[in-house]
C-alpha cells in the first residue's frame, strides 16, 4: 500500500523507479539521514545509467572486423 503511493509520488516528482525499491532497503537513525542516504543512492542510479547510456551510445562494444562486406 505504502510502496504504491511512494511510486506515484516518485512519478509526480520524475524520479526513477529505483527509489521506490531503495525506499526498504534504506536504514537510517533519523528522518534527514534516511532522505540524504535515499537522495543519494538515486544521485548514483543516474549516474550509472548516463554512462551506460553514453557507452551504449559511443558504440564501444560492438564487434568490429576487418572483413570487407561486397557489394
Amino acid at each position: 500500500m505504502l510502496t504504491n503511493e511512494i511510486a506515484a509520488c516518485c512519478k509526480g516528482l520524475k524520479l526513477s523507479h529505483n527509489m521506490v525499491e531503495m525506499a526498504d532497503m534504506v536504514q537510517a537513525d533519523s528522518h534527514p539521514e534516511y532522505l540524504l542516504k535515499l537522495l543519494r543512492s538515486e544521485l548514483e542510479h543516474r549516474e550509472t545509467q548516463r554512462k551506460d547510456k553514453f557507452l551504449k551510445n559511443a558504440g564501444f562494444y560492438s564487434i568490429k572486423t576487418f572483413r570487407r562486406i561486397p557489394l
